[in-house]
């Protein structure tokens, strides 16, 4: 809801001098938004959107719309309310990146590719456009092209969360091991509570035969999160790798006892017959 609050502030700069009704329901759509109260949120932006169907700001309001629509799981109204934002206005990046978000809830990837670069067009280095390229890469197993839209977030945005811990498991990926090391050192010093982070490193370390580090490691990530699925299985993994095979396998049936597909690990279970 971020992205609407700040469009939502964006666009009262704008109204402030046209009157007191306007200014009231900007005021209320905004509280209604920060409360997660979506569905009087979507309904006041529609009033102010009736105010006046000429008003030269409604493009922002239309996108805030369609984003509460979309929360709403209203995908139709959703894209028309997007497409009516960037028809009045198609400079606007948030309505491309607002939209992209919902070509890719509904698997046209394509769409949403081209609604990002859109938005980077507009502003090269939006960072939502930017991270969630690099996601639709990532999720195509396309790490190159991926690890460019990170590193460009980086460059302007060095602490950009989302960005630096993908690239760091990209580097993991790519055999990078001493620089995926040190990014997650980084992380880990930045987000000392972050289960996933632990975790990854202890991926790491068990790539790089570092099983004592990766164990800690695996450990902390479950002390923070005990039902964590992928640190259940990586320290399943840890174990299944230095020969431990009885321990590799208690974690591996404790992994699928909670929900985790054991097709993914149907290789080491055969350790478990």
């Amino acid at each position: 809801m971020k992205k609407v609050i700040l469009s939502l502030t964006f666009g009262f700069l704008f109204v402030i001098a046209n009157g007191q009704t306007r200014e009231q329901l900007i005021e209320q759509a905004k509280a209604y938004s920060d409360s997660g109260d979506i569905v009087n949120a979507e309904k006041i932006t529609k009033q102010i959107i009736d105010l006046d169907s000429k008003y030269e700001s409604n493009y922002i309001y239309w996108s805030n719309l369609g984003t509460f629509q979309r929360n709403l799981g209203k995908q139709k109204e959703s894209l028309n309310s997007y497409n009516k934002s960037i028809k009045l206005y198609d400079k606007f990046a948030l309505a491309y990146t607002n939209r992209a978000k919902l070509y890719s809830e509904l698997k046209e990837t394509n769409k949403a590719l081209k609604d990002y670069k859109t938005a980077l067009e507009i502003e090269p280095f939006n960072q939502t456009a930017l991270l969630d390229l690099g996601m639709i890469y990532v999720k195509q197993g396309d790490f190159v092209t991926a690890r460019t839209f990170f590193e460009k977030l980086l460059s302007k945005y060095p602490d950009d969360y989302g960005a630096a811990s993908n690239l760091a498991n990209i580097k993991k990926i790519q055999g990078e091991f001493s620089e995926a090391l040190i990014d997650f050192n980084i992380l880990i010093a930045n987000h000392p509570n972050e289960a996933i982070l632990y975790n990854n490193r202890a991926d790491l370390y068990l790539k790089m035969k570092e099983y004592d580090k990766a164990i800690i490691d695996i450990n902390k990530s479950l002390e923070i999160d005990p039902d964590y699925l992928v640190a259940i299985i990586t320290k399943g993994e840890i174990y299944y790798e230095i020969g431990d095979f009885e321990n590799a396998c208690k974690f591996f049936n404790l992994g699928i006892s909670k929900g985790f597909q054991k097709e993914r690990i149907a290789t080491y279970l055969e350790k478990c017959k």
